[in-house]
């Protein structure tokens, strides 16, 4: 009870206080700062602009938000910024001196009392007097009572402070920007790492996940996939193993498929069919056919049978296209560096390397001899087709589409379109005879299957051989005419589109090739709308990963933003072909 009325005794030094530090806070904002601060400041209601905190941001640590505090009291009491945001903090100037004329008899009556109080032996600490420059004084709330908060219609604090504010919007359009506060956001760096992937417990789950990261849209990068794989040490496996290394193939990362091979033979893992299949494809991409070729023969020595058909079928590729790069300087100048790409391999090489292949035929299993595999047919084909030996891959995919069963799956077919079309590559220059021959030879073999139906593709493959002839845009257009009669629309896509466009602008047919891309304009736009719908209501099929997962088994594809390049090009003709017309 006596500390209580302690405390009511010293109030009206409280009420006191306010005034000065409201008297302080107007004269000192009828003043024009030579700074400007950011409109969102931290200030104690009944304090103005006395205290003011440069917020980097429009957050303080103190508050929360910046802004006027949400007590009411016209006690002025104010909780200092925490450590934590003192980098986000400037230190308020020190105000002017005060031009309020002295205070009056009852202000010095008033400052008399509160020296007669403490000298009649109340506590002198509760209240301390505060340094003349400090316009806060703080409080321990927490110990005062209700009605210490309750302001008397006496002691008026002035206007509100929002009235006596400076415009601070004048104030920062007056100053330069690069000198106003700025943020800057310092983020640490954070490992590459796959974190809406579940962690397996057994190997089957690493495969599956890493499966599914990889056929993901937008898929999971080879750096992220290594890291999620070396998290899981004790459940790597030989297959886990083997699609690292096919991804790291495809994407000409040569140098992590050495460090996964020696990573699998540290750990012990076993090696299988695959795992040779697949050392041999990155020593034939890097250029060491000889050095493959004879690992392999090793390995028929120890065993004591033939290549394995996978293995096998590899030997007949070469080196990757621009993949390697070869850095030669000249004897003496070690300054001068010259940087070639690796080129392929010579066709007489290549010759030997196909009859030493034909010679040695592979290890075939029950299944492979009752079904022979396409890719082993297209692989063979190929190699004739680049040795110009085009009548014996015409005599061997004729014996081949003749043996085949009367239903075959979507894969199976797929695969056998894709022979077909290495004969619609002349890989010269054609005439309009040649067209015809083309012509004739793609509708033999699309006649020797009834599941046999051609697909963009193969209409693109066909209109090259009209690049070189006279009114290629007219020809090009009958054919794809043709097509879309007996086989519908759909066997017209953006390259088809594109192609034809493009002999339209070569025989100076503006207008139709205008046309063309006004339809592919129209398609783009409701494809946009189809591909949201979709991602939304249906998601990734099974259909979708599954061709994503055929995309690591290719040697090369198709780029879209080689398509995009194209269009652009083709754009840029069409507008200069415009400009010459008008």
């Amino acid at each position: 009870m006596p500390y209580h009325a302690s405390l009511t005794a010293n109030l009206p030094s409280l009420s006191l206080a306010s005034l000065f530090q409201a008297a302080a806070g107007r004269a000192w904002a009828r003043t024009r700062p030579t700074r400007a601060y950011h409109r969102t400041c931290v200030r104690s209601e009944g304090v103005t602009s006395s205290i003011l905190h440069t917020v980097r941001g429009g957050h303080d640590d103190s508050t929360g938000l910046g802004g006027p505090s949400s007590s009411s009291s016209s006690v002025p009491y104010a909780v200092p910024p925490s450590s934590q945001g003192s980098h986000l903090c400037a230190t308020p100037p020190s105000p002017p001196p005060s031009t309020s004329p002295p205070p009056s008899s009852e202000a010095k009556d008033a400052s008399y009392a509160v020296g007669v109080n403490t000298a009649q032996g109340h506590s002198a600490s509760a209240f301390p007097r505060l340094p003349r420059q400090d316009l806060v004084t703080y409080i321990d709330v927490e110990r005062l009572l209700p009605q210490d908060f309750e302001t008397s219609g006496s002691h008026d604090t002035g206007p509100p402070s929002y009235e006596s504010d400076p415009p601070w919007e004048e104030l920062r359009d007056s100053v330069p920007g690069p000198l106003l506060p700025r943020i800057l956001l310092l983020r640490s760096p954070v490992p590459k790492q796959l974190s809406m992937i579940p962690d397996p417990s057994t190997s089957e789950d690493l495969l599956k996940n890493l499966t599914l990261a990889m056929t993901a849209r937008p898929p999971a990068t080879l750096s992220q996939l290594l890291s999620y794989h070396e998290t899981h040490l004790h459940l790597h496996s030989t297959a886990s193993f083997n699609l690292l290394i096919k991804l790291a193939i495809r994407n000409a990362s040569f140098g992590t498929v050495k460090d996964l091979f020696s990573r699998m033979a540290l750990e012990g893992i076993p090696v299988n069919v695959e795992t040779r299949t697949l050392r041999a494809r990155w020593l034939i991409r890097t250029g060491r056919w000889d050095k493959a070729w004879e690992r392999e023969m090793a390995y028929k020595d120890k065993d004591g049978l033939p290549v394995p058909l996978p293995v096998w079928m590899e030997f007949f590729g070469d080196v990757k296209r621009g993949a390697i790069q070869v850095y030669t300087a000249k004897p003496g100048l070690s300054e001068d560096v010259t940087v070639k790409s690796l080129p392929p391999s010579d066709p007489s090489v290549v010759a030997e390397r196909v009859n030493l292949l034909l010679k040695q035929p592979p290890f075939m299993s029950p299944a492979d001899l009752d079904r022979v595999p396409p890719h082993a047919v297209y692989v063979i084909v190929r190699a004739l087709i680049a040795l110009d030996q085009r009548s014996a891959a015409a005599q061997l995919t004729s014996d081949y589409f003749k043996a085949l069963p009367q239903e075959l799956n979507e894969e199976w077919r797929r695969s056998c379109l894709s022979i077909i079309h290495l004969h619609l590559n002349p890989g010269r220059r054609c005439n309009l005879s040649q067209h015809f021959a083309m012509s004739k030879t793609l509708f033999g073999f699309l006649g020797m299957h009834p599941s046999f139906q051609p697909t963009s593709t193969t209409l693109l493959f066909l209109l090259a051989s009209l690049r070189w002839t006279r009114k290629c845009g007219k020809r090009a257009d009958a054919v794809v005419r043709s097509f879309v009669k007996r086989w519908g629309p759909d066997i017209v896509d953006d390259a088809v589109r594109r192609r034809l466009a493009s002999f339209w602008l070569k025989q100076q047919k503006v207008d139709r090739a205008r046309a063309v891309l006004e339809t592919q304009d129209a398609i783009e736009e409701e494809r946009i709308g189809w591909q949201a719908e979709k991602e939304a209501v249906v998601g990734d099929s099974s259909k979708d990963r599954a061709r994503r997962l055929r995309w690591l088994d290719l040697h090369r594809s198709p780029r879209k933003s080689k398509a995009r390049w194209n269009w652009r090009l083709l754009r840029t003709r069409l507008q200069k072909a415009q400009v010459r017309r008008s």
